[in-house]
């Protein structure tokens, strides 16, 4: 609870500092290692063993360790390891650092995961709170800010079992809330007692998760860019919301710093001049949150007008006859309903309003000029790659953006082609997502058991849902299904890994619907926002105390297209903390379940199971071969069952190593380039739509947005790209838009990635708290304004919340539009007034279209604050619960 809590006997950073390393190191040896090995190490275990490898006196080694970030960077972690304790930390250095092969090196939050494992807050025990009633509650108020008490591994599985023995019988399975989509251990457990009420979130990728396949894109429009071995090639590299710098920070900025060698001009595209354009040069087209669409649709204009004055030199049209229908009117898709099309809409002739470079300025707050140099960029004779993130369409009514920026590079032809891509920058998809060089095996586990229970709630609904007790029920978050209200009575809640108190919108309301219902248990590593409001708390083990872990191949948020990394266990399980797996089995037994029919695997047989069917591709063949040679020999030292193989590389030397990387050229066997074989057939490999073509009409687009029963007002969506302005976008920061009146919210919130932390991981560690302070960022113009300096500390507010933070003014943000890091775990004091910046508490849980969270588009209102300043981040106490014996 920070240090606004009834945490007692809080450690602080400057306490925690003055202790010494040696304390750390103490407290990492107590769960890694027999108690009689303690005294041989000296208390300077820090400092003088940080090159204890050097010293052959002592006994160490080199451990590969799972970096899991939910960054998606794919960078190599090293550990050097003595008797248990990890004494030094490195990242790649198995190759030179070269195109062909570029070390994948640690960021800073990869190299604090050693605090991530072996630091003092990690919860040590099962607890429960201390005004818990077994049924009812208790004191359900109290949820975050109780007392806790510590119990045994064998009450907590009794108490969660009876709790959810008694919420199915006096309720139903429907009156269970799983955040998340039945995945996990535990849920396996619950979907064989009946199921629960689950949820779907859009997540990183919003609208873009349900409008790439149905225009044509990938899954979630992930994964069809050209090769990185062929940016090079480019005249533009258009980076459209992309932060790398921060978000993903490992082998894409190599990569990019190869094209900018090469001459390749760089064009950042968002509301503020980030780290990543700034390191690149790069050209910034300024666009508002939530109204890129208004910019597209501009661009759309201009080349539509550039293309009449000087015909055939900006507009592909032998490429959009080919590959595209719905442009215009001559090339409309056989289930057409409406007699309208893109072009004629752009240009004014359904509603007199032609979506010109003026109009949208007004709106997006682009200078005409940049809005004519984005549309001259797009002509077909230019390369252009074009790599997003999804920061514009996490905003509301983005329904149609996905099309307008597909459609402006279509309009040109850059797809398919040396240095002309249209794809995602996303986790580290370097290249491609589809084509892969490794497909990693499968753990051969029985396939979790199906969730009886259809309910299926929506993110932005979540909260309302458990408050109101109404929802309109989705399916996959892939799918836009009709319109389903339901009523719903959720009694008991259950978070694992996920941390949707933190990730989802309208914090404030989760706050009020976990102290609703009945029961709420956790698992947790360290004292998260989810553990502090939950009735039992079960410790989880860290990834560095698993058996093992393959990342990369086709793991989508874990890839790297041409790179392996295994990892190995680094110590045993700290303290009482168990994996995921031995918690549910225990659930499970206290349940009158057969545990060993559903895990009937040890955690190194599904690991050697993982290993042992990962296949690579072949460069001579094109086939998939087995990866790994794995010998007799392997199979009886390791425990497991299995049968032995030829592969690329021994078992061992991989696991040694702990990485393979595949050595690149240009134009060597694994070069790919986006919708490869769509271009060169669109017959034999057609698209996943109707026409088999990309779909700037698409009437299966406009029959489900309106159906789907998220869109009020009567606004009704049109199957081409139409704009729409956005729930509490910026025209809504306007009490009279036409008059230029604002309102009481007048400044538009968006919240990037930050380097401190990899969504709300490691937002507890002091390391990355000292590094990162996570400021409010505010344009110098408006802090002017205010009479804010850099420093201030700044009250941020809106309807739904406030809080504090301090102020870090840069002339690298649009006016009117502040940034406030995504992340923190929410701390809030006894007068409801949160000290850390948690974004969600300021997001609205409204929505439009097919339903997405809108978490970049959203108002608020800023002031200094003239109470007493902040306390530096790094320097609160750390969040360890006062425990009663």
């Amino acid at each position: 609870m920070g240090n606004h809590g009834a945490t007692k006997n809080a450690i602080t950073r400057r306490s925690f500092v003055g202790a010494s390393a040696a304390a750390i190191a103490g407290l990492a040896m107590v769960g890694c290692q027999p108690e009689n090995k303690l005294e041989e190490v000296e208390p300077q275990a820090e400092g003088a063993m940080a090159d204890a490898e050097l010293d052959p006196t002592i006994e160490g080694k080199w451990v590969t360790a799972c970096c899991n970030n939910n960054c998606g960077g794919m960078c190599l972690n090293r550990v050097y390891v003595v008797d248990g304790v990890v004494v030094r930390q490195k990242t790649d250095d198995t190759t030179e650092d070269s195109m062909a092969a570029p070390q994948l090196r640690a960021c800073p939050r990869g190299r604090s995961k050693k605090q991530h494992t072996f630091g003092a807050d990690r919860l040590k025990y099962p607890m429960k709170r201390k005004n818990w009633e077994p049924h009812t509650g208790g004191k359900k108020e109290l949820r975050g800010i109780d007392e806790w008490v510590r119990i045994s591994w064998d009450e907590a599985s009794e108490i969660i079992a009876d709790e959810l023995k008694n919420t199915i019988d006096q309720h139903g399975n429907r009156a269970i809330l799983f955040p998340g989509q039945c995945k996990g251990n535990i849920m396996n457990v619950i979907n064989s007692i009946g199921g629960a009420t689950t949820s779907i979130t859009s997540g990183s990728m919003g609208t873009a998760v349900y409008h790439s396949t149905v225009m044509g894109m990938p899954v979630m429009g992930l994964g069809e860019e050209n090769d990185r071995t062929d940016w090079v090639n480019a005249d533009y590299i258009v980076l459209y919301g992309c932060n790398q710098a921060w978000a993903s920070p490992g082998t894409y900025m190599y990569y990019f710093n190869e094209a900018k060698k090469a001459g390749v001009q760089f064009v950042f595209v968002g509301p503020e001049y980030n780290a990543t354009a700034a390191h690149f040069n790069a050209k910034w087209i300024q666009v508002r949150p939530g109204s890129d669409l208004a910019f597209l649709l501009a661009v759309a204009y201009q080349m539509f007008v550039n293309d009449e004055q000087d015909p055939g030199s900006v507009i592909d049209w032998d490429f959009l006859a080919k590959y595209t229908v719905g442009i215009d009117g001559d090339s409309m898709p056989d289930d057409a309903k409406v007699d309208e099309n893109f072009r004629d809409y752009v240009m004014g002739a359904y509603d007199g309003q032609p979506k010109t470079p003026e109009w949208a300025s007004a709106i997006c707050g682009t200078p005409v000029e940049d809005i004519e140099f984005y549309a001259d960029m797009l002509k077909k004779d230019n390369a252009v790659t074009t790599l997003r993130s999804y920061a514009a369409f996490r905003t509301n009514d983005s329904d149609d953006t996905n099309y307008a920026w597909m459609t402006v590079s279509l309009m040109g032809g850059h797809l398919g082609k040396p240095g002309n891509s249209t794809g995602t920058a996303y986790h580290n998809c370097v290249g491609s997502c589809i084509d892969d060089i490794f497909h990693p095996g499968a753990s051969g586990a029985p396939a979790a058991p199906a969730n009886p229970v259809t309910d299926v709630v929506n993110d932005p609904e979540q909260w309302s849902a458990i408050l109101t007790g109404k929802f309109n029920c989705r399916g996959s978050v892939l799918e836009c299904p009709p319109e389903d209200r339901r009523e719903i009575d959720t009694r008991l809640i259950v978070f694992t890994e996920a941390s949707p108190m933190n990730t989802l919108l309208d914090t404030a309301s989760a706050i009020d619907a976990v102290r609703k219902v009945d029961f709420v248990f956790a698992t947790a590593r360290a004292f998260t926002t989810q553990a502090q409001y939950s009735d039992v708390v079960l410790p989880v083990i860290t990834e560095w105390e698993k058996v093992g872990d393959l990342r990369g191949g086709s793991v989508m948020t874990l890839k790297n297209r041409e790179a392996l990394i295994g990892a190995t266990q680094v110590c045993e399980p700290l303290f009482e903390a168990k994996s995921d797996k031995d918690i549910a089995r225990g659930i499970a037994e206290k349940l009158g379940l057969n545990a060993d029919e559903l895990f009937p695997l040890s955690d190194e047989q599904e690991f050697f199971n993982i290993l042992a069917g990962t296949t690579m591709k072949s460069a001579e063949t094109g086939e998939f071969v087995p990866f790994l040679t794995i010998t007799e020999d392997d199979i009886a030292s390791r425990g497991v069952e299995g049968e032995p193989q030829e592969g690329v590389i021994s078992i061992g030397e991989f696991l040694e190593k702990g990485i393979y990387k595949v050595e690149r050229k240009p134009g060597d066997a694994y070069t790919y380039y986006g919708y490869q074989a769509f271009i060169e057939d669109p017959e034999a490999n057609p698209r996943a739509t109707p026409s088999g073509k990309f779909e700037i009409y698409s009437q299966t687009k406009a029959d489900a947005l309106n159906g789907c029963g998220y869109t009020a007002d009567g606004f009704v969506w049109k199957p081409y790209p139409t704009y729409k302005a956005p729930v509490n976008g910026y025209e809504a920061s306007f009490a009279d838009f036409e008059g230029g009146v604002k309102g009481d919210y007048p400044y538009q919130i968006f919240n990037p990635h930050y380097l401190r932390r990899s969504h709300t991981q490691f937002d507890n560690l002091p390391y990355l708290r000292q590094a990162f302070s996570n400021p409010v960022f505010i344009s110098a113009v408006d802090a002017a304004e205010k009479g804010i300096e850099d420093g201030d500390t700044v009250r941020i507010y809106n309807e739904r919340s406030q809080s504090l933070r301090p102020a870090s003014v840069t002339e690298r943000l649009m006016p009117g539009v502040v940034a406030l890091p995504h992340g923190p775990w929410v701390d809030m004091d006894k007068d409801g007034v949160d000290h850390v910046g948690a974004e969600n508490l300021f997001t609205a849980p409204v929505t439009s279209g097919m339903g997405v969270a809108g978490y970049n588009t959203n108002l608020i209102n800023f002031e200094k604050y003239e109470g007493a300043s902040l306390e530096e981040d790094y320097l609160l106490a750390q969040r360890i619960p006062a425990i009663e014996e």
